[in-house]
């Protein structure tokens, strides 16, 4: 099963598609999206959403009359301004259907002409937050470099141990 990751940087960022990994259940899905999307980048939260459950909107299709239970549910709404581009959690809707979140999508997010909208069911999107989980979070590598070590004389400890050494090597006549 395919899960679509989206990944938030700090908590007051958006949440940002970046890709998807193979899990046989959400649980993995989480865990694996962790170790491939978590550990590299600063990263706040991560959200992961089975594919099979996030539809494309077309804002330019027939209108469906489909019927949901009754009952209204959230679904995330993820833009894409420009082809190529990133899916970005825009907002939420509140619908009883897959078809009346489409439209509800279409009446909140595209008022300046988006490329791209998925809806997901909230209830589908499962989420690791730093509370849950260590991210790696970083792209600093300053232990690359050089200026960053620390290159003053040796420890007192070394020192003591290097005389001692040369005494020793005196005494045994080898200096």
């Amino acid at each position: 099963m395919i899960w679509e990751v989206f990944r938030q940087q700090s908590p007051d960022a958006d949440f940002v598609h970046c890709r998807d990994v193979h899990a046989p259940d959400r649980e993995m899905a989480k865990q694996f999206s962790v170790i491939q999307h978590g550990r590299r980048k600063p990263t706040h939260a991560l959200w992961v959403a089975p594919q099979e459950k996030i539809t494309q909107v077309d804002p330019d299709a027939e209108r469906r009359d489909e019927s949901g239970d009754g009952a209204e549910k959230p679904w995330a709404v993820f833009r894409q301004d420009k082809p190529g581009g990133y899916h970005t959690h825009c907002g939420d809707v509140d619908a009883a259907s897959t078809a009346g979140a489409e439209q509800a999508a279409i009446a909140a997010f595209t008022d300046d002409d988006p490329n791209s909208l998925w809806v997901v069911q909230h209830q589908y999107i499962g989420e690791v937050t730093e509370d849950d989980v260590s991210f790696g979070g970083t792209t600093n590598k300053s232990y690359r470099f050089a200026q960053t070590y620390n290159v003053n004389p040796a420890a007192e400890e070394v020192e003591a141990s290097e005389s001692e050494q040369i005494e020793a090597e005196k005494q045994r006549g080898e200096i």
